[in-house]
């Protein structure tokens, strides 16, 4: 859950902190404050924290041995065992071997579908590995060098149907992107030029003409994307 994950990654991080101290204990707070006063600050450091790990895509994670990292690095914050190095190795480690589990689930996710999705009726596959299926062919005026500029209106998936990324807003009209061909991903700029003016198409981009590593959802995540190409603009050269 949600609520769990935040709290097991703000344990995280106050351990973290904890452990860098150079004091051995606390400071006490200095008499006037009530415990209601110590309690808000606590919890509003608590929310701090929580909005500055949301972003770490840590995930779930052991809530007993964050709670013994805790104890034990508080019994003595001058230990060497729970210095800067030590925080940095293992979670250097761990978001190593993370990386590399996410990948192979991507990976295959991927695999299995590529595998359903190139038995579909429509759908082609080509050298490059690209797939995609034309929903409306558009014109015939289409891009044709990787320096056109096109106008679209889409919207991205993962295989799974999560939305990362979209140019249609519920209850709003969809907001159309320019951009040159080049400067996208190399899918995109391999497969828009499959469809005409006014067309529509789906791409089915492997991770290798994606964002490989650096998916928007994960590592080496298979992506769908739905496209509208609305216009090009050949590209005019520069003039001399």
């Amino acid at each position: 859950m949600k609520t769990l994950r935040n709290s097991v990654l703000l344990m995280a991080v106050v351990l973290m902190a904890a452990s860098c101290l150079k004091a051995p204990s606390f400071q006490p707070q200095p008499k006037g404050l009530s415990k209601a006063d110590v309690d808000t600050a606590s919890y509003t450091i608590g929310v701090y924290l929580a909005k500055m790990v949301t972003n770490n895509d840590i995930g779930d994670l052991n809530l007993a041995q964050i709670v013994a990292g805790y104890k034990d690095a508080i019994k003595d914050l001058d230990d060497t065992k729970f210095d800067q190095d030590y925080i940095n190795e293992n979670m250097s480690s761990f978001s190593s071997k993370r990386v590399t589990a996410m990948s192979m689930t991507n990976i295959e996710a991927a695999n299995k579908f590529f595998e359903k999705i190139d038995k579909e009726e429509g759908v082609i596959k080509t050298e490059s590995g690209l797939r995609y299926k034309i929903i409306n062919p558009g014109s015939s005026v289409k891009a044709v060098s990787d320096q056109d500029t096109v106008t679209v209106y889409y919207e991205g998936t993962t295989v799974d149907g999560e939305v990362f990324d979209t140019t249609y807003i519920e209850g709003e009209d969809p907001e159309p992107v320019s951009f040159p061909l080049n400067m996208v991903i190399e899918g995109w700029t391999e497969g828009i030029k499959y469809v005409g003016e006014g067309g529509e198409i789906m791409l089915y981009v492997p991770a290798t003409l994606g964002y490989g590593m650096y998916g928007p959802m994960g590592p080496e995540q298979a992506l769908i994307f739905k496209v509208e190409l609305l216009e090009v603009k050949p590209y005019q050269g520069v003039e001399e």
